[in-house]
Protein backbone atom coordinates (compact mmCIF):
# COMPACT_ATOMS: atom_id res chain seq x y z
CA UNK A 1 0.00 0.00 0.00
CA UNK A 2 1.48 3.72 -1.21
CA UNK A 3 -0.30 6.45 0.40
CA UNK A 4 0.65 9.79 -0.72
CA UNK A 5 -0.01 12.65 1.55
CA UNK A 6 -0.28 16.41 1.52
CA UNK A 7 2.18 16.67 4.48
CA UNK A 8 2.20 20.82 5.26
CA UNK A 9 1.13 20.08 8.36
CA UNK A 10 3.01 16.94 9.60
CA UNK A 11 6.38 18.84 8.30
CA UNK A 12 5.80 22.60 9.26
CA UNK A 13 3.57 22.90 11.90
CA UNK A 14 4.28 22.87 15.30
CA UNK A 15 1.18 22.73 17.06
CA UNK A 16 -1.60 20.00 17.57
CA UNK A 17 -3.03 19.38 13.46
CA UNK A 18 1.14 19.22 12.80
CA UNK A 19 1.44 16.73 16.01
CA UNK A 20 -1.52 14.50 14.91
CA UNK A 21 -0.45 14.07 11.33
CA UNK A 22 3.67 13.18 12.61
CA UNK A 23 2.18 10.96 15.25
CA UNK A 24 -0.87 9.37 11.96
CA UNK A 25 1.94 8.69 9.78
CA UNK A 26 4.97 7.47 12.28
CA UNK A 27 2.96 5.22 13.98
CA UNK A 28 1.48 3.61 11.01
CA UNK A 29 5.07 3.71 9.44
CA UNK A 30 5.81 1.26 12.50
CA UNK A 31 2.74 -0.82 13.25
CA UNK A 32 2.15 -1.80 9.44
CA UNK A 33 5.80 -1.62 7.91
CA UNK A 34 5.72 -4.33 6.21
CA UNK A 35 2.20 -3.45 4.06
CA UNK A 36 2.81 0.24 4.03
CA UNK A 37 4.52 3.07 2.24
CA UNK A 38 4.18 7.00 2.92
CA UNK A 39 5.26 9.51 0.53
CA UNK A 40 5.11 12.83 2.37
CA UNK A 41 4.42 15.96 0.38
CA UNK A 42 5.18 18.99 1.58
CA UNK A 43 5.91 22.74 0.20
CA UNK A 44 9.06 23.10 2.61
CA UNK A 45 10.36 21.53 5.78
CA UNK A 46 10.55 23.35 8.92
CA UNK A 47 14.46 22.52 10.68
CA UNK A 48 12.75 21.07 13.33
CA UNK A 49 11.28 18.26 11.70
CA UNK A 50 13.91 17.82 8.94
CA UNK A 51 14.95 14.47 10.52
CA UNK A 52 11.43 13.41 11.79
CA UNK A 53 10.77 10.64 9.80
CA UNK A 54 14.39 9.29 8.75
CA UNK A 55 14.30 6.57 10.95
CA UNK A 56 11.60 5.19 8.76
CA UNK A 57 12.77 2.96 6.05
CA UNK A 58 8.93 3.55 4.66
CA UNK A 59 8.60 6.94 4.80
CA UNK A 60 10.03 9.28 1.96
CA UNK A 61 9.70 13.54 2.12
CA UNK A 62 9.07 15.51 -1.48
CA UNK A 63 9.72 19.07 -1.72
CA UNK A 64 9.75 20.89 -4.79
CA UNK A 65 12.87 21.39 -6.51
CA UNK A 66 14.40 23.52 -9.61
CA UNK A 67 11.50 26.46 -10.55
CA UNK A 68 8.84 24.89 -8.32
CA UNK A 69 11.03 26.32 -5.43
CA UNK A 70 9.86 29.62 -6.78
CA UNK A 71 6.39 29.07 -6.28
CA UNK A 72 5.84 25.57 -4.08
CA UNK A 73 2.11 26.08 -3.63
CA UNK A 74 1.72 25.94 -7.16
CA UNK A 75 3.25 23.11 -7.29
CA UNK A 76 1.69 21.68 -4.60
CA UNK A 77 -1.59 22.13 -6.43
CA UNK A 78 -0.78 21.95 -10.10
CA UNK A 79 1.61 20.24 -10.72
CA UNK A 80 1.87 16.96 -7.90
CA UNK A 81 -0.06 14.65 -10.14
CA UNK A 82 3.36 13.68 -12.13
CA UNK A 83 5.11 12.74 -9.54
CA UNK A 84 2.06 10.76 -7.92
CA UNK A 85 2.17 8.45 -11.14
CA UNK A 86 6.13 8.10 -11.46
CA UNK A 87 5.63 6.84 -7.71
CA UNK A 88 2.67 4.63 -8.29
CA UNK A 89 0.90 6.20 -5.18
CA UNK A 90 -2.75 4.21 -4.52
CA UNK A 91 -3.93 6.45 -2.18
CA UNK A 92 -3.25 10.32 -1.67
CA UNK A 93 -4.90 11.97 1.46
CA UNK A 94 -4.90 15.48 2.00
CA UNK A 95 -4.01 15.46 5.71
CA UNK A 96 -4.71 19.42 5.78
CA UNK A 97 -8.10 18.95 4.15
CA UNK A 98 -6.40 19.84 0.53
CA UNK A 99 -5.98 18.01 -2.44
CA UNK A 100 -3.82 18.92 -5.36
CA UNK A 101 -5.82 19.55 -8.33
CA UNK A 102 -6.41 17.44 -11.05
CA UNK A 103 -5.15 14.45 -9.59
CA UNK A 104 -5.52 11.01 -11.34
CA UNK A 105 -8.74 9.85 -11.21
CA UNK A 106 -6.99 6.56 -10.79
CA UNK A 107 -5.69 7.53 -7.08
CA UNK A 108 -8.03 7.25 -4.45
CA UNK A 109 -8.51 10.51 -2.40
CA UNK A 110 -8.96 11.25 1.08
CA UNK A 111 -9.06 14.43 3.42
CA UNK A 112 -9.31 14.48 6.72
CA UNK A 113 -11.51 17.67 8.50
CA UNK A 114 -10.69 19.18 11.71
CA UNK A 115 -13.48 21.28 11.96
CA UNK A 116 -15.50 23.47 9.34
CA UNK A 117 -14.72 27.35 9.93
CA UNK A 118 -13.72 30.15 7.86
CA UNK A 119 -10.58 30.89 6.80
CA UNK A 120 -9.43 34.61 8.28
CA UNK A 121 -7.84 36.48 6.05
CA UNK A 122 -7.26 40.09 5.54
CA UNK A 123 -7.09 39.50 2.08
CA UNK A 124 -10.68 38.97 0.03
CA UNK A 125 -8.69 37.10 -2.83
CA UNK A 126 -7.11 34.98 -0.16
CA UNK A 127 -10.38 34.05 1.38
CA UNK A 128 -12.23 33.24 -1.93
CA UNK A 129 -9.00 31.34 -3.07
CA UNK A 130 -9.42 29.05 0.21
CA UNK A 131 -13.05 29.05 -0.30
CA UNK A 132 -13.05 27.48 -3.86
CA UNK A 133 -9.83 25.08 -2.71
CA UNK A 134 -12.16 23.66 0.20
CA UNK A 135 -15.56 22.89 -2.31
CA UNK A 136 -13.36 21.15 -5.03
CA UNK A 137 -11.56 19.27 -2.10
CA UNK A 138 -15.02 17.91 -0.73
CA UNK A 139 -16.26 17.61 -4.32
CA UNK A 140 -13.98 15.51 -5.22
CA UNK A 141 -12.85 13.31 -2.56
CA UNK A 142 -13.70 9.88 -2.71
CA UNK A 143 -13.96 9.71 1.38
CA UNK A 144 -13.82 12.39 3.48
CA UNK A 145 -13.00 11.67 7.36
CA UNK A 146 -14.06 13.70 9.99
CA UNK A 147 -12.53 14.06 13.35
CA UNK A 148 -15.73 13.87 14.90
CA UNK A 149 -19.44 13.60 14.92
CA UNK A 150 -19.83 17.32 15.20
CA UNK A 151 -17.61 18.18 12.56
CA UNK A 152 -19.85 15.26 10.18
CA UNK A 153 -22.35 17.01 11.05
CA UNK A 154 -20.80 20.64 9.85
CA UNK A 155 -19.95 18.78 6.94
CA UNK A 156 -23.45 16.97 6.20
CA UNK A 157 -24.88 21.03 7.08
CA UNK A 158 -22.57 22.42 4.01
CA UNK A 159 -23.62 19.76 1.81
CA UNK A 160 -21.57 17.29 1.49
CA UNK A 161 -23.28 13.86 1.01
CA UNK A 162 -23.33 11.47 4.28
CA UNK A 163 -22.19 8.68 2.07
CA UNK A 164 -18.40 10.15 1.79
CA UNK A 165 -17.79 11.45 4.76
CA UNK A 166 -16.37 8.55 7.38
CA UNK A 167 -15.59 9.79 11.15
CA UNK A 168 -12.29 8.67 12.59
CA UNK A 169 -11.77 9.84 16.10
CA UNK A 170 -10.60 9.46 19.79
CA UNK A 171 -12.10 11.04 22.39
CA UNK A 172 -9.63 13.89 21.61
CA UNK A 173 -9.94 14.47 17.96
CA UNK A 174 -6.64 15.05 18.01
CA UNK A 175 -4.74 11.87 19.49
CA UNK A 176 -3.92 8.91 17.73
CA UNK A 177 -4.96 5.75 19.14
CA UNK A 178 -4.37 2.41 18.32
CA UNK A 179 -7.83 1.80 16.86
CA UNK A 180 -7.57 5.31 15.05
CA UNK A 181 -4.84 3.62 12.93
CA UNK A 182 -6.37 0.79 12.43
CA UNK A 183 -9.62 2.48 11.26
CA UNK A 184 -7.47 4.81 8.61
CA UNK A 185 -5.80 1.32 7.72
CA UNK A 186 -8.99 -0.49 7.71
CA UNK A 187 -10.41 2.73 5.33
CA UNK A 188 -7.17 2.19 2.77
CA UNK A 189 -7.33 -1.22 2.36
CA UNK A 190 -10.96 -0.91 1.41
CA UNK A 191 -10.23 1.56 -0.83
CA UNK A 192 -7.92 -0.45 -2.77
CA UNK A 193 -10.31 -2.94 -3.41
Amino acid sequence: MLVGYEANNALRNPQVMGDFCRNLVSRMASRYNKQYRALLFSTRINPDYKTYFRSFANVSTYVPVGIAKVMPSAWMRYRLDPCLKTEKVQIFHGLNEELPYHISRDIKTIITVYSIAEHHSNSLLDSFMWRVRMRYSYSSADVIVAVSDEVRRQLVGIGVPECKIEVIGADNPFEVTDEVEDRYFDLYSRLLK
